[in-house]
């Protein structure tokens, strides 16, 4: 009879057999000594032995018989399941057909070996072992990747709720000292600068409401945008429509992205629009790996374009079309398009 190559452990392997044959668990110690494994086994024969055992100790291995006067190797395999899920379970049986195995192996069983097969017993365990082992190996590397997921989870929301608090602070005194300026330039001037704060804050939720996610939902945060400031305006008769697809960009741009949006926005509704009327119509989606962003009406007035254009002349908006490697279109040729932005993205 060849001996199997085997693995020499530093240590005892604990060893559960259930078996009711005194000679057959002979026949297996002696199969596992002969293939020089250091091993202990215990046996037991009921079910309430079993039982006790697996739940009392640890044990690197359990040797099962299929079939036993008053128990069976199923029960015994739920029973090491329930108990011990990660201890493995070889069955070492007389009477173990091909259907059975294969039920049993469904059921959670490691592998099986007949008893007029026992030379194959100990490279069996070592296989059961290793693989054990391997899944022991995994579950601790899936267990420190979670703690480490955890851990940068609370970071994100504690960042998250620092962030929130300073930005609330500085959108409190922006508004105490709007309310506290006299000169209507100041006024206009922080007036404007709290528009961009709350632009941000609003960039800022919809990335860290979904747990600090590594996309910027910009379809999400465009309509919202145009519904709040087409609202927020006294005495205006301007109507959203919206043509938007559902559009993420990642995380890094949406900052930039916010506030040009915000930018945009803000100047058509003080510039393009003749006694405050109209249809603030929003055109929102990527193609071929460029987002096109779009402010659109039934019909422009050249006096009304050529003041938005005007008005959009600022520091801020190029300082963010550049940020974005964003083109910013003013086109006189359509009287119904406002405004066209064009900005490369990562499709998502």
């Amino acid at each position: 009879m060849d001996r199997p190559s085997v693995i020499q452990s530093d240590r005892v392997l604990r060893i559960l057999l259930l078996e009711d044959s005194a000679l057959d668990a002979e026949l297996v110690t002696e199969a596992l000594i002969d293939a020089d494994l250091s091993v202990s086994i215990e046996r037991v024969v009921s079910a309430d032995e079993f039982t006790r055992a697996v739940r009392d100790e640890s044990w690197d291995l359990i040797l099962a018989d299929y079939l036993l006067p008053a128990f069976d190797g199923l029960n015994a395999l739920e029973i090491a399941r329930e108990i011990s899920r990660a201890t493995p379970f070889v069955f070492v049986s007389g009477a173990l057909g091909e259907e059975v195995a294969v039920e049993a192996l469904k059921r959670g069983a490691t592998d099986y070996v007949l008893k007029d097969k026992l030379d194959r017993l100990p490279a069996t365990i070592l296989r059961a072992l290793a693989e054990a082992r391997e899944r022991g190996e995994r579950k601790r590397a899936q267990e420190a990747l979670q703690q480490m997921l955890d851990e940068r989870t609370a970071l994100l929301h504690e960042l998250d709720h620092r962030v929130k608090n300073n930005l609330q602070l500085l959108l409190s005194l922006v508004g105490i000292e709007f309310r506290q300026a006299e000169d209507e330039h100041v006024r206009q001037a922080l007036g404007r600068m709290k528009e961009r704060m709350q632009a941000l804050g609003a960039a800022h939720r919809d990335l860290y409401d979904r747990q600090g996610s590594t996309r910027f939902d910009a379809s999400s945060f465009a309509k919202g945008l145009c519904q709040e400031l087409t609202s927020s305006l006294s005495g205006v008769r301007i109507t959203p429509e919206f043509e938007v697809e559902n559009v993420e960009i990642e995380a890094a741009k949406a900052a930039p992205m916010a506030l040009l949006f915000n930018e945009i926005v803000v100047n058509a509704l003080t510039h393009a629009y003749k006694e405050r009327h109209g249809q603030l119509k929003l055109v929102l989606h990527v193609r071929d790996g460029t987002l096109l962003f779009q402010l659109s009406d039934d019909a422009f007035s050249l006096e009304e374009k050529e003041a938005a254009r005007k008005g959009a002349s600022g520091t801020i908006l190029k300082a963010l079309a550049r940020q974005l490697d964003a083109d910013v279109e003013w086109p006189r040729e359509d009287p119904s398009t406002l405004v066209r932005v064009l900005i490369p993205v990562q499709d998502s």
